[in-house]
């Protein structure tokens, strides 16, 4: 059954070509070093230093925590590391963030995360230890130092305002002295930085890059100290930037990130149900309200098998959002949409990796990829592989990219464990 003239009208901005890639990758390299050079603004790419001075290398040993806010999740993990050829020792609980602390006080929002850490280290006997804690914060900040992150704006739900241009390392150490925890903040770092650390700890040296692409799409990558001084957007891409709440804003994020890919395939599809040709031409309400439509429904359907249930779990979830009327054509165009969308995602994210290797300059390189897209989508990593091999820039003689399961909250607790002894 042929895809409608429409459809493939509609996809074709999705559909990147190596030249245009590559010409994305070389604008992203001069930006990133135009963002070493004088900052941003008023260059587009902030290349904001971590602080972080050194990766581990697989040799650490002892014990630490990690704390890990993403949106309602707060994960919590203890560390023991026991020298190289050990197998690392690791426990973690996570916990839901009540709407009403997302929205609160910093003293309320702080406070319950110290309480949730003071539960676990009570059901691991930690509770008379002094430990080293990273801290994972993945919201847009200033940082001053490794310890030291000044909050600019929230993102992912929160909105506690009394925290803006506030140090939440200071917050967040405030709130454990108060409750008597004896464990001190030892590195703040967003995800991307602990992601490099992570897989830094598992693949070695020549790991300098660190990927995530979950809500959003993020990086970070080994730099020398003393360097830190064109794609059109498809019309949907412009009305999902109209009524997102930071608009102007990550638009790479709005491209390729977890957070946003499940409603740029609803943009499409209630389009396609505007011109007539979906759904026995009528317009469902699933697929005009925002947000209806979450990127679990994509990776969902694109892990239908091929060739013997093509379109087993298309079906279910129309069923499941209560489409009245569904049949294979609303599937055949369905699944493209969802296809389309993820291919754009990972050639833009190949297009910022190329970018990244470019201005980093090493010849050998290993790029240590994480997030809920690489974990979750069936197809992702592969995609990625093959719109890398395109871009990649000819001075990088051996690659590899490599997911890496261990995640950014061991990470965290990885760099805390170095940096216990460093002082700043």
């Amino acid at each position: 059954m042929e895809l409608p003239p429409r459809v493939r009208e509609v996809l074709e901005p999705f559909h990147v070509r190596r030249e245009t890639l590559q010409a994305i990758r070389d604008l992203m390299a001069r930006d990133f070093q135009r963002g070493l050079d004088v900052g941003a603004p008023p260059a587009a790419s902030a290349m904001l230093p971590s602080f972080v001075p050194v990766l581990p290398n697989g040799t650490e040993a002892g014990k630490s925590l990690s704390m890990d806010l993403s949106g309602k999740n707060l994960r919590v993990l203890m560390l023991q590391l026991r020298g190289a050829g050990e197998k690392p020792q690791v426990t973690t609980r996570n916990f839901l963030v009540p709407k009403e602390v997302m929205i609160g006080t910093g003293v309320e929002l702080f406070d319950f995360m110290v309480n949730c850490l003071h539960k676990f280290l009570a059901e691991n006997n930690l509770l008379g230890e002094e430990l080293p804690l990273g801290f994972v914060f993945s919201y847009p900040v200033e940082m001053t130092g490794i310890r030291s992150a000044k909050l600019l704006w929230w993102t992912k739900g929160f909105n506690v305002k009394d925290c803006l241009n506030q140090d939440v390392g200071a917050l967040l150490q405030e709130a454990l002295n108060r409750k008597q925890i004896k464990v001190k903040v030892k590195a703040i770092m967003n995800d991307s930085v602990a992601q490099l650390a992570s897989a830094a700890h598992c693949f070695g040296k020549d790991c300098t890059v660190g990927v995530v692409v979950g809500y959003g799409c993020n990086s970070a990558y080994l730099e020398k100290v003393s360097n830190i001084k064109k794609l059109d957007l498809a019309k949907y891409d412009y009305k999902h930037d109209h009524h997102s709440v930071h608009k102007g804003k990550q638009i790479i994020d709005k491209f390729t990130g977890a957070f946003f890919l499940g409603e740029l395939v609803r943009l499409i599809i209630d389009q396609f149900c505007v011109d007539g040709f979906m759904f026995g031409g009528s317009r469902p309400e699933q697929f005009v309200t925002p947000d209806a439509f979450p990127t679990k429904y994509v990776t969902e359907i694109l892990s239908d098998d091929l060739e013997d249930t093509p379109f087993v779990n298309v079906r279910k979830i129309m069923d499941e959002l209560r489409i009245p009327i569904h049949g294979i054509s609303d599937y055949m165009i369905i699944k493209e949409v969802c296809q389309a969308v993820t291919e754009r995602s990972a050639s833009i994210v190949a297009a910022a990796i190329a970018a990244l290797l470019k201005v980093q300059g090493e010849k050998k390189v290993v790029v240590g990829l994480g997030g809920a897209l690489f974990q979750n989508h069936p197809t992702y990593l592969d995609l990625l592989k093959g719109k890398l091999d395109e871009v990649i820039p000819p001075e990088v003689t051996e690659w590899n990219v490599c997911a890496d399961e261990q995640g950014s909250a061991f990470g965290a607790a990885v760099v805390a464990l170095v940096t216990k002894t460093m002082s700043f």
